[in-house]
Order: C-alpha cells, then sequence, then structure tokens
C-alpha cells in the first residue's frame, strides 16, 4: 500500500513539474517593449498608458521607449532591444527601411511582435494594426465642409492643409484623401504648411505659417491638420486674427477635449482612443504568445467628436460608455486572456 502511495505521489510530482516546465516556456519573461516614433503629446501618453495597464493586468511587466520621431533613434532602440529579453514587441509608427529587417530579427529570436501604423513590407506572424486613415480624413474633412456651407461658403472650400508628407505612412494616406476631395471638386488647398518634425519646432512653423497665411491676405475657408498635435500654433493663429475660420484634425486627448469645449472654431476631431489602441496591441500580442490564431492586419474604427458634444471639464475617461469605442473595447478579449486577468 505504501508503495502505490510513493508512486502515485512520485507521479504527481513529475506531472507538476511537467506542466511548470511547460507553463514556464509559454510565459518567458513575461516583459514587453513598446516602442513608438512619435513625439510626445496627450495622445502618446494615452497609447503608453493602454500599453502598460492592460500589459500589467495580463501578468507582464512593460517598458515604454520614446524615439521623438526620429527614425536613426528608433532603428537603435529596436536594435538594442534585440538583446533584452523581451518576449514581445509593441513597435508604434516603425517606418520602411527598417522596420521589415529588424522585426524579421526579433522574429527570429521568438519575439512576438504587434506593429501599429507601420510601414514597410508585413513580416510573416506579426500583426500590423492601424487605425482608418481614409475615414480619419473623410470624417474630419465631410465635417470641415458642412460647417462652412452652414457659414454661407461653397464648394471648392478653400483650405489650408497641415501636413507632413513622408514622415510616417498615415500623413501620406490622409494626404491622398484630400487629393480625391480636391479632384472632386469638394475642396481647394491653397497652402501646405509641413513642420519639421525632426528636431525642428513645429509649433512655431505651423503658428508662422498659418498666420503669415492671414497677413498675407490668402482667402481660405477652414484649416485640417493631418494631427492634432499641429493645432497649438494653428487655433492661436486663428484665434489672433479676428476672422473666422474652421478647423478639424485628426487624432484625440484629453488636450483636444478641452479644445473642442473652449474653442468654437475647432468644430471636430475624427479619432481612435489611442489608449484602446494600446491595449489591444497588447492583447494581441499575448494572444500570440499563447498560441491563438490572430490577423495579419487589423483596423480601428474611427468616429468623429464636435465641439457641440464635449462639455467644459471632459476627459477621455469620462467619455467611457458615451462615445462607443472610447476608453473601453471588447477586442481580442478572449476567455483565455480573461484567465490570465491579475
Amino acid at each position: 500500500m505504501k508503495q502505490k502511495v510513493m508512486v502515485s505521489a512520485i507521479l504527481v510530482m513529475a506531472a507538476a513539474a511537467a506542466m511548470g516546465a511547460t507553463v514556464c516556456a509559454e510565459e518567458g519573461s513575461k516583459k514587453i517593449a513598446v516602442m513608438r516614433n512619435m513625439t510626445s503629446s496627450d495622445h502618446t501618453t494615452q497609447f503608453f498608458a493602454g500599453c502598460v495597464e492592460e500589459g500589467e493586468a495580463l501578468g507582464y511587466t512593460v517598458d515604454t521607449f520614446m524615439a521623438d520621431g526620429d527614425d536613426v533613434k528608433m532603428q537603435n532602440i529596436m536594435e538594442q532591444n534585440l538583446n533584452q529579453d523581451y518576449d514581445i514587441w509593441i513597435l508604434s509608427h516603425a517606418n520602411e527601411g527598417y522596420q521589415y529587417d529588424l522585426v524579421t530579427k526579433a522574429v527570429e529570436k521568438g519575439i512576438q511582435v504587434v506593429g501599429f501604423d507601420c510601414g514597410g513590407d508585413h513580416v510573416e506572424g506579426v500583426t500590423y494594426t492601424s487605425q482608418s486613415d481614409g475615414d480619419l480624413t473623410e470624417i474630419s474633412l465631410d465635417a470641415l465642409i458642412e460647417k462652412a456651407e452652414e457659414q454661407g461658403k461653397t464648394q471648392p472650400i478653400k483650405i489650408v492643409e497641415v501636413n507632413t508628407l513622408g514622415a510616417i505612412v498615415p500623413f501620406d494616406t490622409r494626404h491622398a484623401k484630400i487629393e480625391e476631395y480636391v479632384a472632386d471638386g469638394k475642396l481647394e488647398v491653397v497652402r501646405m504648411i509641413s513642420p519639421n518634425l525632426a528636431g525642428g519646432d513645429a509649433y512655431a512653423e505651423v503658428n508662422t505659417g498659418v498666420s503669415t497665411a492671414i497677413q498675407s491676405g490668402l482667402e481660405f475657408d477652414g484649416v485640417w491638420a493631418a494631427s492634432t498635435g499641429f493645432l497649438d500654433g494653428v487655433m492661436d493663429a486663428v484665434n489672433a486674427s479676428g476672422n473666422e475660420y474652421v478647423v478639424t484634425g485628426i487624432d484625440i486627448s484629453d488636450t483636444e477635449l478641452q479644445r473642442l469645449a473652449n474653442e468654437p472654431m475647432y468644430y471636430c476631431c475624427a479619432a481612435v482612443d489611442p489608449y484602446v489602441i494600446g491595449a489591444v496591441d497588447v492583447r494581441i500580442a499575448v494572444s500570440k504568445v499563447l498560441g491563438l490564431e490572430t490577423p495579419e492586419t487589423y483596423q480601428f474604427a474611427a468616429v468623429g467628436i464636435k465641439n457641440g458634444e464635449v462639455e467644459e471639464g471632459a476627459t477621455m475617461a469620462s467619455l467611457k460608455g458615451v462615445i462607443e469605442g472610447f476608453g473601453e473595447s471588447e477586442e481580442f478579449l478572449s476567455d483565455e486572456l480573461k484567465a490570465l486577468y491579475q
């Protein structure tokens, strides 16, 4: 009898050891590197927050890295992190010319990778997520045209476009949509202002550009910004002019909500909640670690928020449940992931 008990105990211990080894192999070091090739902004802060909070909730340690819109710096960060013990990479805006090569090396090392708004060819086994840039642009342009027509303007609506082509993939795809509107006779771009994003003073360049356009007598009905990160310079210029314009842009943050609440000329912001982008990217990556099926590409749905919908003091958190898709999402929240929540 004693011998049977001892054999049973040994078998149980062996099974537990084998299971533990399997779990350890699946879990690895449980570390995530989030690398973002964008300048500091509320949007970046909330993207990081989504990554960090979701990663920690799923039992991971999360480190964040900023490349400040500098591709050389982004490459260096990625190369350095190849030599660290990360299980997961979340990449934001890694560009063509290095993304494919460095992500390939990461995948060969067994790192699970999700890339948000990244340029270049796709690496097999990696999920590339993006905002629906076409929808974002249409929402913001349609709102600008709508408001300008309410003010008595007629198509083509004359606009100043604030956009730096070639900086990141979304800026180019958003401009392509503007070209469609121009070809259809809906818009006329009378001035393009392109701030230097790599070490330049974007605020000063945008503010000077818009102010100069106004002071020179250039006639335009509105200003469209490829990123609301450009709007500090825009709003200061149009507010100082004494003229009435319609301003719309892409990307949301707490700053933008207050701008919508307090700036009458700022009519609409088209956006995807950056917190949700970060959180969902992490879920997809952890799903890969667990061996679950994940897509090659995934697009986040866009919404438009108009100034009449935002009250003083509104925050991204306060929009939870008020505007669909903001602050929370059930995407890729499988039973397997729910079981990991701390």
